[in-house]
């Protein structure tokens, strides 16, 4: 942590209180186990993250250890019954947390003594979140979609079709993918306290992917474009329609950007009656099994690598494309039918 270093002699005076420490008061040791974090090798976001803390709780425990050193880090600052919540008052805090996201500790301390009258310091209160089960994370995003009732109809829906569906007719989840020339930078196991440095180029090229898999067969297309729009869909499917003509016919199973409704699109169906257009709920990526292809391919070519040029990037990832039996037990295994389903949010 920026301006908070230890020295070794401090190092080695924590690490034994942090032993006797985790016999007799755990939120003791958790304290110390933070100070040795953040006086070492660890910047305050950092420790925040791995002992799911808010940076706020963390800075006040280096303001105590500083100005009182071990005693003054892990007193506790109960003064009898009156800084507990009653189990009743308990459940109204829970109902708070669990509708409204408080930043920081001192935010659920200042609910505590406005709503109850009752004072916790930012230890104590750390406490009993931790007691509760509540930890200091950040929300997972989700996009707005169909209530799960109308995700669970359509998985029902697909799962039967798939079980009637005879044999010469083949299935394609459809969808475009927007892979940028810069470095991505993503997690995975690095060396503690050496920092792993990647070049990025600031570059604003990408490339215009429109791609259809089929889940049975792992038939793969991928065309490119200098855009993603009505033409580009009318040619992946012209593209597929030759690849199979013998199949009885093909159902094509889109998301609901604009080119896949479009005039001209709809006009192509009508011409090729052997094509088949299925529509996925608004707003509900989790349904489209494509997706999952789009991200093993990110993970596999595109993650943690800085590309020499634009040609290099771009033959990386069409290499990826037709080299793809490489990595049918992976992809087999990410291609079932079974879904998330992504939980209505009350907004």
């Amino acid at each position: 942590m920026r301006d908070f270093e230890l020295t070794a002699e401090e190092v080695i005076e924590l690490r034994a209180a942090h032993k006797s420490a985790k016999k007799h008061s755990a939120s003791a040791a958790y304290k110390i186990n933070a100070i040795i974090l953040l006086g070492t090798d660890y910047s305050l976001e950092e420790v925040a993250n791995v002992l799911l803390l808010d940076e706020e709780t963390l800075r006040t425990y280096v303001a105590a250890y500083k100005s009182g050193g071990i005693s003054k880090l892990i007193e506790t600052n109960h003064k009898g019954s009156k800084s507990f919540l009653t189990q009743e008052q308990i459940s109204e805090l829970q109902i708070e947390l669990d509708t409204n996201i408080h930043l920081t500790t001192k935010s659920v301390i200042e609910f505590s003594k406005e709503k109850f009258n009752v004072p916790y310091s930012v230890s104590g209160m750390t406490a009993l979140l931790h007691k509760l089960d509540y930890i200091y994370k950040k929300p997972k995003l989700i996009p707005k979609g169909p209530s799960e009732e109308v995700q669970e109809e359509f998985i029902e829906y697909y799962k039967e079709f798939m079980r009637k569906k005879p044999s010469n007719e083949a299935v394609f989840f459809v969808d475009a993918v927007h892979p940028e020339y810069n470095t991505m930078a993503a997690y995975g196991w690095l060396k503690k306290g050496q920092p792993r440095l990647l070049l990025t180029k600031n570059a604003r090229r990408r490339l215009n992917l429109h791609g259809a898999i089929n889940p049975e067969t792992l038939d793969t297309f991928v065309i490119e474009g200098g855009v993603v729009d009505s033409d580009s869909t009318i040619a992946l499917l012209e593209t597929i329609d030759t690849y199979y003509p013998l199949a009885k016919g093909i159902t094509l199973i889109f998301d609901n950007a604009a080119y896949h409704k479009s005039a001209e699109v709809k006009e192509f169906l009508k011409n090729n009656p052997k094509l088949k257009a299925v529509y996925l709920p608004s707003g509900a990526p989790n349904l489209n099994l494509i997706e999952r292809l789009w991200k093993f391919f990110k993970k596999t070519v595109i993650y943690n690598k800085c590309f020499e040029s634009f040609t290099v990037f771009r033959g990386s990832c069409f290499e990826f494309f037709k080299g793809m039996t490489k990595y049918e037990d992976s992809l087999w295994a990410i291609m079932t039918d079974e879904f998330e389903i992504i939980p209505e949010v009350q907004t």
